[in-house]
């Protein structure tokens, strides 16, 4: 039996326990106290004192029981009930604050087993990296001890939440909000946006990449994608997003149609960024087939082997020609949304370099205390490609400028990757994810299950990026049991005493034993309650924290303000208008 469902003295039994032995040392003491202050004041001779001695007394009418001990009952009487009534009330308002799963937390790690993940500890790194009053992002409290869980700003970690947990309020936000360095926050949705952005736009400049319209932003700015493209690699790599952002969930690719499709996008992409032409210009190629003009760009900057790729292509026979530009065409179908153009495009007739609107350069905003909220939504006309590839472009900047910065970035940079596997399938992330905590990127990837992760990166991946993150976190709302099954094993038994009595005819005898049973069972973390995370850590036992929304923390009033500012307001009903008196033409006056 699980340590949740184990049957036992709880805190409520316990308690009344207490109060029966309590009742009857307060009886007999009171009654004890009573008569002798009560023959005190009566001015009677004192009562027996020893206590046996007092009560046979009272019951054979022997020892006096003046008026003044009945006053003295009923003051010490009220008192008692006044002070059981305020212990009640503090075990009600402790009992509601209880969740099922708690008496699993003595378990559980705390104390000096979590001392890396301390507020000491955290702040002790911290100081290390240059970082001071600022030990890290908190996870939560501790449930069995009420100490904070703080992940410190060298650990990565992986969170897996159900849908409608809490993670945005308990995990994403305030981990926002205590951001030191630059910011990069992707969402589905907008609520992240409205509250933390007035915090942050007191710290440095705000960008808000909002291609679908999830918060309604105008497109002031833009972000060319083929400025990330400086060489046949990078070409490559942004094909790479189109290809696997347009991937329908579950789908394998064609073994020969989608590398030739990658071929020639990457070519084009590579020819475009060369030619000093918007991305639109790719997706004009694709569907004209023959059009040579990115073939002779290739020729004038000596990429042999890519232009002869493009020719080889365009000589193949009609049919097969079609399928591999169909294919290429449906992995940038997301650049036909007038919407998402106008903020990687540009606008009103300009061109590349004479589009007046602001520039998103990611080189300058690794060099920042930015933060750039990423948006997108999933499925048909999902901007995931490109969402991705702003994602992966600010990374590998930061990365760049670690490297010039003896190893590490100045101040860490936050990537609060909320819908990990819908709004950025970063198919290579598994490969980078251990690496990328020395050089001060500090990643927090969120999925809403197990099987998200797998589907996006493979199983093999997908247990990679787990393993490589020091920190791991279970926020509940997931239904999958053989994730649930390896996260119980990993969790871990707890032992107890099974103790047994058996009698026969030469008496009876007793006998103990040492038994083990799961600590979580996989019912338990089906159902675990909300406001509750279980947490695995590098070098440390589980452990089970309180989570800790924005709404209890420092930032309370900031966060407000923020959604009051930029949280869409519901439009007021219009006071109904007294309609005019209509004539009647039946009368007259």
């Amino acid at each position: 039996m699980s340590a949740p469902n184990r049957k036992g003295i709880g805190l409520g039994d316990a308690i009344l326990v207490w109060l029966a032995i309590g009742f009857i040392v307060v009886f007999g003491g009171g009654t004890y106290a009573a008569v002798h202050i009560g023959s005190w004041m009566a001015g009677i001779d004192a009562p027996p004192a020893h206590p046996i001695d007092l009560i046979a007394g009272l019951i054979k009418g022997k020892v006096p029981w003046p008026a003044q001990s009945t006053i003295v009952v009923c003051v010490m009487a009220g008192l008692v009930l006044a002070l059981a009534i305020v212990v009640l009330m503090a075990w009600r308002q402790g009992a509601s604050k209880r969740a099922r799963v708690d008496k699993a937390a003595r378990y559980l790690g705390r104390g000096k087993s979590l001392a890396a993940f301390s507020d000491k500890g955290a702040q002790a790194k911290a100081e290390r990296l240059g970082i001071r009053d600022n030990p890290g992002i908190v996870v939560g409290k501790v449930v069995s001890t009420g100490q904070k869980f703080v992940q410190s700003w060298e650990d990565l970690s992986l969170d897996i939440w159900g849908p409608r947990t809490g993670k945005s309020t308990s995990r994403v936000m305030p981990a926002i909000l205590d951001a030191p360095g630059a910011v990069v926050s992707t969402s589905n949705k907008r609520d992240v946006v409205d509250g933390t952005r007035g915090v942050r736009e007191n710290v440095a400049p705000v960008w808000v990449f909002d291609p679908q319209k999830i918060a309604q932003e105008e497109p002031d700015w833009w972000w060319n994608p083929l400025s990330y493209v400086t060489d046949e690699e990078k070409a490559y790599k942004l094909t790479q997003h189109f290809s696997v952002g347009s991937r329908v969930p579950g789908s394998k690719p064609d073994a020969y149609f989608d590398p030739k499709a990658e071929d020639i996008l990457s070519s084009y992409f590579l020819a475009a960024a060369l030619g000093g032409l918007p991305i639109t210009q790719v997706y004009l190629w694709v569907t004209e087939q023959v059009n040579r003009e990115p073939i002779n760009i290739l020729k004038q900057h000596d990429y042999e082997l890519q232009y002869k790729g493009l020719e080889s292509t365009l000589e193949l026979a009609d049919k097969q020609r079609d399928g591999i530009f169909g294919t290429a065409e449906k992995m940038i179908q997301c650049l036909k949304s007038r919407n998402t153009l106008r903020w990687v495009a540009p606008t009103g007739g300009a061109t590349v370099a004479t589009d007046t609107r602001r520039q998103f350069n990611p080189h300058a905003f690794a060099a920042s205390q930015d933060t750039i909220y990423i948006l997108s939504k999933e499925g048909a006309g999902s901007a995931a490609p490109l969402t991705t590839a702003l994602t992966v472009a600010i990374a590998e900047a930061m990365e760049e400028r670690a490297e010039r910065s003896g190893g590490r970035l100045p101040k860490p940079a936050l990537f609060a990757l909320d819908e990990l596997a819908n709004v950025v399938r970063w198919a290579g992330l598994p490969d980078q994810f251990s690496h990328y905590g020395s050089k001060g990127l500090i990643v927090m990837g969120i999925l809403q299950s197990w099987s998200q992760g797998v589907e996006l990166w493979g199983e093999a991946n997908m247990r990679k990026i787990w393993s490589a993150a020091n920190v791991k976190v279970y926020g509940g709302g997931v239904a999958e049991e053989g994730f649930l099954r390896a996260l119980s094993d990993l969790i871990g038994d707890y032992s107890y005493i099974n103790v047994s009595v058996s009698s026969g005819k030469s008496g009876s005898s007793r006998s103990r034993q040492e038994s083990k049973e799961r600590i979580f069972d996989v019912s338990n973390l089906a159902e675990l309650d909300r406001g509750r995370a279980v947490v695995l850590s590098s070098g440390a036992p589980a452990t089970l924290v309180r989570t800790m929304p924005w709404y209890t923390g420092p930032h309370k009033d900031a966060v407000e303000s923020s959604i009051k500012k930029y949280s869409p307001q519901s439009e007021e009903e219009a006071e109904p208008v007294a309609a005019a008196a209509v004539a009647n033409p039946w009368v007259t006056k």
